[in-house]
């Protein structure tokens, strides 16, 4: 890997220039751009990978930049735990992580609903939160994706999940 990259900082410094490889006594290789003896050839080294820029096309008011053809794929959040229909059994604390495919602009965020009452008054950017306290029996979250205006834009599947006492081993 040194070497690699040893020979792409020559190749890049001296591209105009030959590049020679030797071997010192200790097997070691090493690559410069003037002969260490009189047995040194240049190498043969393969061209130099080049880049040209293109034109940028201007940028059209209220162009999405999505193509014309694909429609723009609606706005959905997932829950990404629980399972459905999930036990947890003991600690009543419960991390509900979630997946957005659309990006949370400025005060849009999330509200996460635990039996259809929201867990956090303002919405969150984040993409995941901590419920707790969760009683015991059967529950139900749902996560909605709201804009700055507080308009719901999307809403996950609910998720119904269960809350049981710890077992105690006999």
């Amino acid at each position: 890997m040194y070497k690699i990259m040893l020979l792409s900082l020559l190749v890049v410094a001296t591209a105009q220039a030959e590049v020679y490889r030797s071997v010192d006594a200790n097997g070691v290789v090493h690559y410069t751009d003037k002969p260490q003896s009189p047995t040194d050839k240049p190498v043969a080294l393969p061209p130099l990978q080049t880049y040209r820029a293109g034109t940028l096309t201007p940028a059209v008011a209220g162009d999405s930049g999505a193509p014309a053809n694909k429609p723009a794929v609606p706005a959905s959040v997932t829950i990404t735990e629980p399972a459905a229909e999930q036990t947890f059994r003991g600690d009543s604390d419960r991390n509900v992580p979630v997946s957005v495919n659309a990006s949370l602009d400025q005060g849009a965020g999330l509200v996460f609903y635990l039996d259809g009452t929201a867990q956090n008054k303002t919405p969150t950017p984040s993409t995941a939160f901590l419920m707790t306290n969760v009683e015991r029996g059967q529950h139900s979250i749902s996560v909605a994706l709201v804009d700055a205006a507080g308009k719901e834009e999307a809403r996950s599947p609910s998720v119904t999940f269960y809350m049981m006492p710890s077992t105690a081993k006999h």
